[in-house]
């Protein structure tokens, strides 16, 4: 090999000052059941303090859907509320033992919700804190929300997997189409639903639009004069005079 004696030796790979970036192409929302909406609306609203509750999640494509949530046994303050490890196992004994899908409720566990009541939406360092008591279930991913009386609802998605938190995550109502009554809607369209007949228009030929008028009406009518006009002509003397 040649040996140039101009070359500088390359310098070893050295950790540098690193600006971290993550872009997301498709950046994951929140779906949630009309049914988890209308309940976590109603706690919000009847309760004065924090309060907080937790909900199941399944995952709808690169989606995060909340299903149903539940209502556990906690301490509650004017500006906390606390969940605690106690609390979510005598939970899930409860929901194992009352329910025939139990486990599956309790494996799909992946919402933390709670109200702020009239403060804004926000974590806090309360809210920030909480989180260990999920993560330390060995969750790979898990959603925060955060609401208050004024109408906000903001959600925070960990993606414990891939070391991602995603913040103020966007949100709406899933409503899919129940296929079971579009199907009895078919049915009654078929039964009750018919199409009006109506017969084409009737077409005339030749003189039919003088069907109602003489002979001589019809001919005057064809050549642009009529009856009368027709009859004065024939009467005419030569030289234009009667």
């Amino acid at each position: 090999m040649l040996k140039n004696s101009w070359r500088t030796a390359a310098k070893k790979f050295l950790p540098h000052s690193f600006q971290n970036r993550v872009e997301l192409t498709n950046i994951p929302r929140i779906l949630i059941t009309r049914q988890a909406y209308e309940d976590m609306y109603i706690l919000v609203d009847e309760v004065n303090k924090e309060v907080g509750w937790i909900g199941t999640v399944e995952r709808a494509g690169s989606d995060f859907l909340i299903k149903e949530i539940f209502l556990l046994e906690q301490e509650t303050h004017v500006a906390t509320c606390e969940i605690t490890a106690d609390g979510l196992a005598e939970w899930a004994q409860e929901i194992m033992a009352s329910r025939p899908d139990g486990m599956e409720v309790v494996n799909s566990l992946r919402f933390w919700g709670h109200s702020h009541v009239n403060m804004g939406t926000s974590p806090s360092g309360q809210d920030e804190s909480q989180m260990t008591v999920f993560v330390e279930n060995g969750c790979n991913y898990f959603i925060r929300g955060i609401l208050n009386k004024q109408g906000r609802m903001e959600f925070t998605l960990f993606l414990y997997d891939v070391g991602i938190k995603i913040s103020d995550v966007e949100w709406e109502l899933y409503e899919p189409v129940d296929e079971s009554r579009r199907e009895r809607w078919k049915t009654e369209i078929e039964a009750k639903v018919k199409e009006k007949y109506v017969p084409p228009p009737t077409r005339h030929v030749g003189f039919a639009p003088y069907y109602n008028r003489n002979w001589e009406d019809n001919y005057a009518g064809i050549v642009g004069g009529n009856s009368r006009s027709c009859s004065r002509k024939s009467r005419k003397r030569k030289g234009g005079k009667r």
